[in-house]
């Protein structure tokens, strides 16, 4: 008793709403896991149990929850446990959520087996499938191998993906990329040079080559033609 007070547990005055009082259980069975209390002393004797009734803990929270958890509130609890089911929780999530609402279910969970049955029922189909056939009916077991299960699969799709990536294109690497459907068209130099014709023939009138100037043995420009 001088070792538990030490870790100064909450008190509990009987008032507050029904979760209130399943925290206050909740704390005291942690602090019991850590000085590994055995069931009986867990437990008191006194007005909560007959004198012929051996005191354990599972009786107490069951007298206690009677007393300061509402049978409505229980069976809604119980409801959401038969209820629960992974869907998008990742395994861990989905594990802490089963021992929180298990609390309110203990006769279902009671047998090992059945625990571990109920814990695989509510796994995702894809998950649940490939622990099936292993028909494992330790509890703790059964949680290593669906995380072993998991980690796998994740591994998969994660590798799935990277394969099927679309590879990167570095050929336009350094190029301004260019926006919608539009090609790009090569700008219009401005105040270029016109060409002009020049004619390499023999004038007709002097034989010789002049171009387009004027023919030196006559008027106006010679081109070449009659």
């Amino acid at each position: 008793m001088e070792q538990f007070l030490k870790l100064k547990p909450s008190k509990f005055n009987g008032k507050g709403d029904p979760e209130t009082a399943t925290i206050w259980v909740q704390e005291l069975e942690k602090a019991s896991t850590l000085l590994e209390y055995t069931e009986e002393e867990k437990a008191t004797r006194g007005k909560v149990f007959p004198i012929s009734t051996i005191p354990n803990w599972t009786a107490f929270v069951e007298t206690f929850n009677g007393k300061y958890f509402s049978e409505t509130a229980q069976e809604q609890k119980m409801a959401e446990f038969l209820q629960l089911c992974q869907n998008q929780m990742t395994l861990d999530q989905y594990e802490a959520e089963f021992a929180r609402l298990s609390k309110f279910a203990p006769r279902m969970v009671e047998e090992p087996m059945d625990r571990a049955r109920r814990f695989q029922d509510g796994l995702k189909p894809n998950l649940c499938s490939q622990l099936i056939l292993l028909n494992l009916r330790d509890y703790n077991e059964l949680y290593k191998r669906a995380q072993m299960v998991e980690r796998d699969m994740t591994e998969r799709t994660a590798t799935s993906r990277s394969q099927y990536a679309p590879a990167k294109d570095n050929r336009n690497f350094g190029n301004k990329p260019m926006t919608g459907n539009r090609r790009f068209v090569p700008p219009v130099r401005k105040n270029f040079r016109k060409l002009s014709y020049y004619s390499n023939v023999a004038c007709r009138s002097c034989e010789r080559r002049h171009g387009n100037s004027p023919c030196p043995g006559g008027p106006g420009a010679c081109f070449g033609s009659d």
